[in-house]
């Protein structure tokens, strides 16, 4: 989350964090808007071995896919969020290239005004449609993820792009978790009316 111009921007991971705790993510929104005092975070080891962990496993997925794909693989690099024009060449990048019927877009990059976000992977389906997927190093699914997923979905939608009814999540231990986007979107707008609420 940042302010751009007087305007919070959130993204699918700030959605994530009111989920598991609102007082948490309003803590850090009393942060940004120079309400509260940061103060330094405590160093976490395990925290950042999970998460050098979970940045393995997400190029380990990518890898599969460049050799399975090839050149049909369109990596988006992730722009810093504060330079305007490297999020809008981003967001282009990613349209034309599923407007193009890419295999699979890595990162792809979605921003709209109040909301950004970066999907680990977007992969045609044989029938043209997209599914949104996320790799997690977790071994089975959280409701936050599929709430993620969700909103990458919706932005799919909300460009004109076919998407497929599930979403799926790529786990740490070689398996995977698909569930019906009919079922999670009730429960993503809920929660982004609550986010929006709380703001």
């Amino acid at each position: 989350m940042f302010l751009l111009h007087g305007t919070l921007v959130t993204s699918a991971s700030d959605l994530k964090k009111a989920s598991d705790c609102e007082f948490a993510f309003l803590r850090e929104l009393d942060v940004k808007l120079g309400r509260d005092t940061l103060f330094e975070p405590v160093g976490d080891a395990m925290l950042e071995r999970a998460g050098a962990l979970g940045t393995e496993h997400e190029l380990r997925v990518l890898a599969r896919y460049r050799e399975r794909f090839g050149d049909g693989v369109v990596e988006i690099e992730q722009p810093s969020v504060r330079d305007a024009e490297a999020v809008a060449a981003a967001v282009a990048r990613t349209h034309d290239a599923l407007l193009a019927g890419t295999p699979v877009v890595y990162q792809a990059t979605f921003a709209t005004d109040g909301f950004i976000g970066f999907a680990d992977f977007i992969v045609r389906r044989p029938d043209g449609r997209y599914r949104v997927q996320d790799s997690k190093l977790a071994r089975h699914a959280r409701v936050t993820a599929l709430l993620q997923l969700a909103a990458y979905a919706e932005q799919l939608t909300r460009l004109g792009i076919p998407v497929d009814d599930t979403v799926e999540l790529l786990l740490g231990d070689g398996t995977s978790s698909e569930h019906r986007l009919d079922d999670i979107m009730p429960v993503y707008r809920q929660r982004v009316a609550r986010l929006r609420q709380i703001v």
